[in-house]
């Protein structure tokens, strides 16, 4: 969509700058040569610019789709042209190559999945808890290893390395990583314990682990398991992390979104309760901000997270009840079960309605993505660029 307008200001900007052109050749005609010169050089610029953006775009997304295949996990992986998703009506792990445009099964799950990650050669996946432990490892042909008997909830997938969290007990209602942390190779030899008594999700950057204990304390320590550094106390924990910041929650304080600089150890709060985002490497925060008389507003505003963990308000988009899918291009795609998926525009909030957007399930990478399985034996995967 801004893509699109990107195109028509670049057609408006060389159309003036042609009519400039030919103005001047009227009034003087011994100017031609360089007006024409500095037409194309001034249109050469432009496409340089854009092919710059492009190129920088396709990174951006290609970024996003390996920390969410390699890192966060879920249900969809998309590395390069490969995507392998689990489908949970008959328990099946497929993989879809847009180079043929053909979905073949991988390999029915006996105990089903919790969450896949994808390296772009193999799939890792954990299962359901109570219906089998451990961590498993495929190929596309469908060849299932089990790499490590250990019950795991959460997977940290590097070029070398596999970082996860040695589950033990189960807390049903927050179904969280808790127990320690372990990292062993690829093919499941060598495995260390880095960290003890974690309660939530880690986090890794920069050769370091963040993470929460047991005794609510909050913590770094290096990939190696040295130089454990206490970050703050209390019920809190990590759930964004960049180089420079961290945004933590803290559940004694109604959920309140803290933003943590790591180079300042500045710790300030955005807002309370709430869902943190994390779209083409930019974060946002669809939080409940605190009035001037102290109280809680009941309305949500979104904010962006800028450079040197700044904060900019964007506005009221989303309320509860209503799911942020996606933001790319400064438009919004949301989704609530009364109207569906629309999108609003983050500079002038318009509200939009497209029918294409419907059904699609995930969004990844500058794209969203529709699975078709009234065919389960011909499973459709359709692409559509936002």
């Amino acid at each position: 969509m801004e893509e699109k307008k990107a195109n028509v200001l670049l057609f408006i900007v060389l159309t003036i700058l042609m009519i400039v052109a030919i103005v001047i050749v009227i009034i003087n005609p011994n100017k031609t040569e360089n007006i024409t010169e500095i037409y194309l050089e001034n249109m050469e610029e432009i496409k340089e610019d854009k092919q710059q953006s492009n190129e920088d775009q396709y990174l951006t997304n290609k970024e996003e789709e390996q920390r969410n295949s390699m890192q966060i996990g879920g249900m969809f992986c998309k590395y390069g042209d490969k995507v392998v998703f689990y489908e949970e009506s008959n328990e099946t792990l497929y993989y879809y190559d847009f180079n043929n445009n053909v979905t073949n099964k991988i390999a029915k799950l006996t105990s089903g999945a919790y969450k896949i990650y994808f390296d772009g050669e193999y799939v890792y996946y954990i299962p359901y808890y109570y219906r089998g432990k451990g961590i498993y490892k495929t190929d596309l042909q469908g060849n299932v290893t089990n790499i490590c008997k250990e019950a795991s909830l959460q997977l940290w997938i590097t070029e070398n390395k596999i970082y996860f969290v040695k589950q033990i007990g189960f807390d049903d209602f927050n179904q969280n990583p808790q127990g320690t942390i372990c990292v062993m190779d690829k093919d499941g030899n060598d495995i260390k314990e880095i960290a003890k008594n974690i309660k939530n999700n880690f986090y890794i950057q920069n050769n370091k682990i963040f993470y929460t204990t047991q005794d609510r304390k909050m913590y770094q320590i290096n990939i190696d398991g040295t130089n454990q550094k206490n970050i703050t106390d209390g019920r809190k924990f990590v759930v964004e992390l960049t180089d420079k910041y961290l945004i933590y929650i803290d559940y004694a304080n109604q959920e309140a979104k803290h933003i943590y600089n790591l180079e300042t150890n500045e710790d300030k709060i955005i807002g309370y309760f709430g869902e943190i985002k994390n779209y083409q490497g930019k974060i946002y925060l669809n939080v409940r901000k605190k009035s001037e008389d102290g109280s809680i507003e009941e309305e949500f505003t979104l904010f962006e997270i800028i450079e040197n963990a700044n904060v900019k308000e964007i506005g009221q988009i989303a309320n509860f009840g209503t799911d942020i899918k996606y933001i790319t291009n400064n438009v919004v795609y949301l989704y609530n079960q009364q109207e569906g998926i629309y999108t609003i525009g983050l500079n002038n909030k318009i509200k939009e309605k497209d029918e294409k957007y419907e059904n699609c399930k995930f969004f990844i990478g500058g794209n969203a993505y529709k699975i078709d399985i009234s065919d389960i034996d011909n499973i459709k995967v359709e692409k559509i660029e936002l």
